[in-house]
């Protein structure tokens, strides 16, 4: 089953089709362009739009990652850069990972449009890929603290002492 099916979206049973198979790990792991997932064309708008979410906000992107905050930040530039110009740009050694949980962890329709998504993780992946084969951290099945909305808010003041449940305490940056 994908992972990053909301809710909302109520119970999803796999049918064992070996099409189905497929689309569930190009849902995960790309390739996100081409899959049978809707019905109309992409916008010519959909890099921009993504590029305007992640700019809207950089700063918690960066914070929350696992990865050094640096170190993230100069990769996400490198995936930016390829998801604007397709101009390929080598990011840190090391930023694999925090690539990965970014990717793993953009949501549609909550953080931008289906088409600007795809584009966006695509970029990810493939800046990703120049670093290494280190995924993200997996993302819990459990709780998604991992996705917390407060880390979003546009009026938080950054220096909020923030508590985390047990194991959470990396979000903290």
């Amino acid at each position: 089953m994908p992972a990053c099916l909301p809710p909302q979206m109520g119970g999803c049973w796999e049918n064992g089709e070996p099409q189905a198979r497929t689309n569930q790990q190009r849902v995960d792991q790309g390739p996100w362009l081409g899959l049978p997932d809707v019905g109309y064309e992409e916008p010519k708008t959909s890099r921009i739009e993504a590029l305007h979410r992640v700019l809207t906000h950089r700063n918690n992107i960066i914070r929350v990652n696992p990865v050094d905050d640096n170190t993230f930040d100069q990769a996400l530039r490198c995936a930016l850069t390829n998801l604007m110009t397709g101009e390929i740009c080598t990011p840190p050694q090391g930023s694999d990972s925090g690539l990965r949980y970014l990717r793993d962890r953009v949501n549609v329709p909550r953080d931008m449009s289906i088409y600007a998504g795809k584009r966006l993780r695509t970029a990810l992946e493939e800046t990703a890929a120049l670093a290494g084969n280190t995924q993200g951290p997996a993302i819990p099945i459990r709780n998604r603290y991992d996705q917390n909305p407060a880390d979003f808010r546009t009026d938080r003041d950054p220096n909020e002492n923030q508590t985390f449940p047990f194991g959470l305490n990396w979000l903290k940056r």
